[in-house]
């Protein structure tokens, strides 16, 4: 059959520039999807509101975790409380009981979160424990950071997790505080008041560990001799790479909570969350690594089990709806001579502690007392 060659012209420029318009889309739905993973955000979001406060309960409307069992804080911008049971819930409100008001008018109309940490942004002082502000010194400048009293040589350096700071510590603080051990609260790069990496992004791990070994610095210039590492979500990626990348150093041992052993399962989890095409998903992936130079394969634990010489306690929750458990409950398989496995059901992303406090300090105890 004949084209005019005209036409034909016209055909091939329009299915180029149709191409090159796809191609411009998806590299644009890629990089700011790659955003969404590597850009440090610290707007605090309130998705809680304060419906009504009877006596000592409080109704709460929003949120998917409003009902989790146990204990946890209710934080909005100016006040903080500490939250008992639900009793109730109706019509999409959930009543809880209220143990204590802490600070600020708990009222109708408050918008707040659901606080895992309890205190919100608060100080070791909230839990109870004496502690003394410091900074870390590093490459990248002067780390804040708060250390807590104690006689044993051997230090727990905790490590918060993404966009978050160290006050998610404050729920273990009690503990190695009866045991006597110091605990190092660390911040990392571009947390609020650190300094910023040199290209302002999160690298997931691949060099926040540099932070958290000028943590381990300074507390052996202080006098330990021995740190367990504690990380929480992305911190609890952290700490494996760590231990990985300081194979010399005096790790004791690493204890992670609702850990991000293997990033590409929280990637692909939110992106169905968000109704991301799959195949955005790699898009993104690739646009990461090649923004932040970091290698998926090289932060995959699970990939690198038998290179952990390091004894490990790792909670995990099925209800987590943030971090997948799958690639955790890899690592400890394949693993089962180093890790001792803690699984909890309702407390949610890094809820282990607050869905069953008694079982979570027990097994604590248990692991820092047989290192």
């Amino acid at each position: 059959m004949y084209v005019n060659p005209r036409w034909r012209r016209r055909l091939l420029w329009t299915v180029g520039a149709v191409g090159a318009v796809g191609v411009l889309a998806v590299g644009a739905a890629g990089w700011y999807y790659s955003g969404l993973v590597i850009d440090p955000v610290h707007t605090p979001e309130y998705p809680l509101e304060v419906t009504a406060v009877r006596g000592d309960e409080v109704t709460l409307k929003g949120g998917a975790d409003t009902a989790s069992p146990g204990t946890y804080g209710l934080t909005w911008a100016d006040g903080n409380a500490l939250l008992g049971p639900a009793v109730a819930s109706d019509a999409g409100t959930v009543t809880r009981k209220v143990a204590r008001v802490l600070r600020g008018d708990l009222r109708p109309g408050v918008r707040a979160y659901l606080d895992r940490w309890l205190w919100g942004h608060a100080e070791p002082s909230a839990a109870g424990v004496p502690y003394t502000d410091v900074t870390v010194p590093s490459a990248l400048g002067g780390f804040p950071a708060w250390r807590t009293e104690g006689t044993s040589p051997t230090w727990v350096i905790a490590v918060h997790g993404r966009n978050a700071n160290p006050a998610e510590a404050l729920r273990v603080l009690p503990v190695f505080h009866s045991l006597g051990m110091p605990v190092l609260g660390i911040t990392y790069r571009n947390d609020v008041g650190a300094p910023a990496s040199p290209d302002g992004k999160l690298h997931l791990g691949a060099t926040e560990w540099e932070d958290v070994a000028a943590a381990i610095a300074y507390a052996r210039s202080h006098g330990a001799t021995g740190v367990v590492l504690y990380g929480w979500s992305m911190g609890g990626g952290i700490v494996p790479m760590t231990v990985r990348s300081l194979p010399d150093a005096p790790i004791r041992g690493m204890i992670l909570d609702s850990p991000v052993i293997d990033w590409r399962a929280p990637i692909a989890l939110g992106a169905r969350q968000m109704g991301v095409p799959g195949f955005l998903v790699s898009v993104g992936e690739w646009v990461v690594e090649r923004r932040t130079g970091l290698s998926f394969d090289d932060l995959d634990q699970v990939r690198h089990a038998r290179d952990f010489k390091t004894p490990a306690l790792i909670f995990v929750d099925a209800d987590d709806a943030t971090v997948p458990v799958e690639p955790a409950l890899a690592f400890a398989k394949a693993r089962p001579d180093l890790v001792t496995l803690v699984r909890t059901t309702g407390g949610g992303h890094t809820g282990s502690w607050n869905a069953d406090p008694a079982r979570y300090e027990r097994e604590l105890r248990s692991f820092v007392s047989s290192l």
